[in-house]
């Protein structure tokens, strides 16, 4: 596929410091696209890192965050006040933005919801085919509520505005000119079946920027330490809580086992109550725990995550169920075996393309039992997960990234 001349303009809020998955997300992308010959360019917040501004020539062109939650009130009426007031900042911002720029062949959207989309519904009536081509439109959020055991799902009532404005590009998407897309088989079936409309699922951009995680893993020196990870933010979905208490156990009963733990734990991890957690005492003060307290840089994460034998992605449902990590496609990718919950988007991607062990939803017996079982049979499970390695990469790989992202050849969820 010939894309060199291209023009590609990303267009996100939400860039702008190196916390949270935007940063990376539009990096990887940006770099995929440039790597094929397409000219990129990005629309950031205003208020984006100078580093980060610098390194993808972005532009400051968006004055809120809505990810921020900065609408997030009480009152129904004011949260749908909230939605129509970002929806005309969209539309206003990225209006100057379009006409102060020459025309593009692709727009990126690389995390859209209701906040943003009906602007995108009036922007496409002003500008598509004239200052750009074709629409990608990518949602990682889901609008889906499922009962206790994850089994059905049923949807707000909210739902019925997004419904709405999914259904009116439905031309626009018989055409090709407009792509809603996903990451998750789980996620775009939801949006099938909430609108009838087609969405397309796409690899994870991430290990274009992963050089370092892809090479073979070396061989460790003889009677190394068995380490076990879990990286990331250190919020309470990710169930660091229910891992801390299954190392501490595991500390206190083998204290004299060659393992060791990383945790990064950057910040307090908040509980659903609103119970602030911190890194447990016994872990700060044991030898064989790495307590990580500040966000990484690329470099410091790659090591950390190199250096790992285990990635451990205890994940709650609640949010977690149907949405994907980029730690689990960087493990798979990596040939790395990890630990993550059951009946998951995370317990999915084992199946298809990694190598891992299944725990209960945050159960601490079951995850230091997990943990046991790793250890014993540490061997096999590396192997194995080499083995596959090959999977993962052809799933996630850049060409594949770019077949969807230029020509919409994405696997389509419930077609």
């Amino acid at each position: 596929m010939n894309l060199a001349g291209k023009r590609l303009l990303i267009c996100e809020e939400a860039l702008m410091h190196y916390d949270g998955h935007f940063h990376a997300w539009v990096k990887s992308i940006k770099h995929i696209n440039e790597q094929a010959g397409i000219e990129v360019e990005i629309a950031g917040s205003k208020f984006i890192h100078e580093t980060i501004e610098k390194d993808l020539s972005a532009k400051r062109v968006y004055s809120k965050n809505s990810w921020d939650n900065i609408y997030h009130c009480p009152q129904p009426w004011k949260r749908y006040l909230g939605v129509l007031k970002h929806n005309r900042l969209i539309y206003k911002e990225t209006k100057a933005l379009l006409e102060s720029i020459d025309p593009v062949d692709c727009l990126l959207i690389p995390a859209a919801r209701i906040h943003h989309l009906i602007a995108w519904r009036r922007l496409c009536k002003k500008f598509l085919g004239k200052k750009f081509k074709r629409l990608v439109i990518f949602i990682i959020t889901s609008e889906a509520e499922y009962n206790e055991d994850y089994t059905q799902y049923s949807f707000k009532k909210s739902s019925n505005l997004i419904k709405h404005v999914l259904r009116s590009f439905k031309d626009e998407i018989a055409t090709g000119e407009v792509v809603f897309a996903g990451d998750s088989h789980i996620t775009s079936e939801e949006y099938k079946t909430l609108s009838n409309i087609p969405f397309k699922l796409f690899p994870s951009p991430g290990m274009a920027l992963s050089q370092a995680l892809l090479s073979p893993n070396e061989p460790q020196p003889p009677n190394n330490n068995l380490v076990f990870s879990i990286l990331g933010l250190s919020v309470y979905d990710k169930g660091i809580d229910a891992w801390q208490e299954a190392v501490i156990r595991f500390l206190e009963r083998n204290s004299n086992e060659n393992v060791k733990f990383v945790f990064q734990w950057a910040q307090p991890s908040i509980s659903y109550e609103g119970e602030r957690i911190y890194p447990d005492e016994r872990l700060i003060k044991s030898d064989k725990v790495t307590i990580l307290n500040e966000i990484l840089s690329e470099q410091d994460y790659n090591s950390y995550f190199k250096n790992s034998d285990f990635l451990v992605l205890p994940y709650r449902l609640k949010t977690y169920f149907n949405r994907t990590s980029g730690v689990m496609v960087e493990a798979a990718c990596s040939g790395i075996p990890v630990i993550v919950t059951e009946n998951t988007w995370l317990s999915w991607a084992v199946k298809e393309y990694g190598v891992g062990l299944t725990a209960k939803e945050a159960d601490v017996d079951d995850l230091y039992n997990k943990l046991l079982y790793a250890i014993d049979n540490q061997k096999q499970l590396k192997k194995e997960a080499e083995a596959r390695r090959p999977i993962a990469l052809e799933f996630h790989s850049t060409e594949r990234y770019l077949q969807c992202l230029w020509n919409g050849k994405g696997h389509e969820e419930g077609s």
